[in-house]
């Protein structure tokens, strides 16, 4: 065993069996070693998809299980750097594993170029993993790569980045089966994976103390609950056992079933009424797997259920110290996994008062009377394309642009049915361009029906990628495309700032892409829909591997949304989240 084949059976070693691959001269033996595993190989059109479906593939393995992503060096390697800061912002655990030319062309030099095809990778690295080095067999011993690598899987989880010296690649590893157990059980130690139960700590002490006293208690669930592992199953019976009401975040908001009982939606800058009304109506919040990012706060945390005493669970300390100061609010920085072990083995019997549910549930009602009553008889646009694909039976599987318009409509309109999973495509970064490449690592994941979603001008960012489809005729996969004539986000905010627009459709400089004759020249069936029926019919039927293109109604409106006004100083605020409603 070399090298190169001791790295890539460590990582089968954690439960990888699949891998996503650019080949390239400075990581052959790298290559070599990947092809003659039992991993399976999907090789990309472009490193940034590399990235991207190694980040899909370990969302799909419900963030237990590392994505892996082989690149050659240089511009291999910096062609995924959006990519891997996209899932370090998202928590995936995945590997970035890179050549690098021999150690004699590093640059020690302080020159600006050095080596062919060589770039301070490391320095570039660093900024957006969890951690990156460099595996000198001499430099490097199995305990400490062990530590190294098990970063991806620990606390909270991320890309690790290593590359190897192309001269390093083919060295013989001695006593390699041996080594290689040891490795494998010591990243699992370390990572946590084989831990004893836990004991109830300062949190769940306080939710004990604290929350049979609240008359209108909360429950916020994050994604940090799917992060650290826990089934939803356990998530269902802690929301059910507490029996209060349960708002999740766009990206969990898939855990709970949309008509659980329990189940009121995400609060935040453009949601429900009915959930921002509860939210700042509560006197008591548990914030448990959720950070208080600008995004889920309407860009204001200190106002996110402003009148209620704030648990926050978090195991991030920068995360805790960013919010330091916030009034009311008390974190704990424990880990998730063991304050929902312990909740559910040590219940807490909440005393709210009688009306808080009937009233909770009095406003999700008219709430969603008043959306049906503005969108339900629409044609085909973002909210009629959610609710079709929310009610499909077929797909329950959903990775959705990343970005843009689409993003927003389904973000605030999809309704998962029981069982049903939304793997955002790049959720906190929002680039444009991941879906097609992130559902292909899920659909290699799964081996089962998935469902992407991208818009007409993300799509064409990796449209390369509909060639790794063709080369791959077993991945069943559906790409919906919503074609809205061009970056529709971006047209509506350069119309409201300058009342024209510029590079953002047809009209003003783009090209008007011919998804057919993509499809065909990908050999992939293809359909075009123009009405809602045309979609149902669709997607009630009909292979489960084509492109499907929507033709995309205009649908500005999005429903109720924090607004940004100006105070008599001129200085923008926006406004609470609890004043936001259906009057426009």
């Amino acid at each position: 065993m070399n090298v190169a084949e001791f790295v890539i059976s460590i990582i089968e070693g954690l439960g990888t069996d699949a891998a996503f691959c650019l080949t390239g001269g400075m990581a052959m033996h790298i290559n070599r070693a990947a092809s003659e595993s039992k991993l399976r190989m999907v090789y990309c059109n472009h490193e940034q998809a590399v990235a991207a479906a190694a980040d899909g593939y370990a969302k799909a393995r419900e963030f237990r299980v590392p994505g892996l992503a082989i690149v050659t060096s240089g511009p291999g390697v910096t062609n995924t750097i959006t990519s891997v800061a996209s899932s370090y912002y998202d928590s995936v655990p995945l590997f970035v594993l890179a050549g690098q030319v021999k150690t004699a062309d590093i640059n020690a030099h302080g020159v600006r170029s050095f080596g062919a095809q060589e770039t301070p990778q490391l320095e570039l690295m660093r900024a957006v993993t969890k951690w990156a080095f460099r595996y000198i067999p001499a430099e490097v011993d199995d305990a400490s790569l062990a530590q190294q690598m098990a970063q991806a899987l620990s606390g909270r989880k991320g890309p690790v980045y290593i590359e190897i010296p192309l001269d390093l690649q083919a060295l013989q590893v001695s006593d390699a089966e041996t080594r290689l157990s040891n490795v494998i059980a010591a990243i699992k130690t370390h990572a946590g994976l084989n831990r004893a139960a836990p004991l109830p700590g300062p949190a769940v002490a306080a939710v004990q103390a604290e929350l049979p006293a609240a008359s209108r208690p909360v429950l916020v669930i994050g994604n940090g609950l799917r992060i650290a592992g826990i089934e939803r199953a356990a998530i269902r019976r802690l929301v059910e056992q507490l029996g209060i009401p349960t708002l999740t975040t766009w990206a969990s908001f898939d855990l709970l079933p949309f008509d659980h009982d329990l189940n009121f939606g995400s609060a935040g800058g453009l949601a429900p009424t009915h959930a921002n009304r509860i939210l700042q109506a509560s006197d008591f919040v548990l914030f448990i797997g959720t950070r208080l990012d600008m995004l889920t706060t309407a860009f204001n945390p200190r106002n996110y259920g402003r009148a209620a005493r704030r648990l926050v669970v978090e195991l991030d300390t920068a995360e805790i110290d960013k919010n330091a100061g916030l009034p009311n609010t008390a974190f704990f920085n424990e880990d998730v996994v063991d304050v929902v072990g312990c909740l559910l083995d040590h219940p807490v019997t909440p005393k709210p008062d009688p009306s808080w549910l009937t009233q909770s549930r009095a406003w999700r009602v008219a709430d969603r009377k008043a959306e049906l009553e503005a969108f339900g008889k629409q044609g085909l646009t973002t909210y009629q394309i959610a609710r079709v694909l929310s009610g499909s039976p077929r797909f329950r599987y959903l990775v959705p642009t990343a970005s843009g318009y689409a993003c927003e409509g389904m973000g605030r309109f999809y309704k998962p049915a029981e069982g049903a999973t939304y793997a955002w495509a790049g959720h906190v970064l929002g680039s444009m361009g991941l879906g097609l490449p992130a559902a292909i690592g899920a659909v290699t994941a799964l081996q089962s029906p998935v469902v992407c979603l991208e818009g007409d001008g993300g799509v064409l960012l990796n449209v390369q990628e509909l060639f790794t489809l063709a080369a791959n005729p077993d991945l069943q996969l559906t790409l919906i495309i919503m074609n809205n004539g061009g970056y529709q986000s971006i047209m509506k905010s350069q119309s409201r700032a300058f009342q024209k627009e510029f590079g953002a459709s047809a009209q003003s400089g783009l090209a008007k892409p011919q998804f057919d004759k993509l499809a065909d020249l990908a050999g992939l069936p293809f359909q075009r829909c123009a009405t809602v029926a045309e979609f149902e019919q669709a997607l009630a039927s009909g292979p489960t591997r084509r492109l499907i293109e929507l033709i995309v109604e205009e649908d500005g409106y999005r429903g109720p949304a924090v607004m940004t006004k100006f105070d008599e100083n001129g200085k923008p605020y926006s406004t609470d989240i609890a004043d936001v409603s259906w009057d426009r």
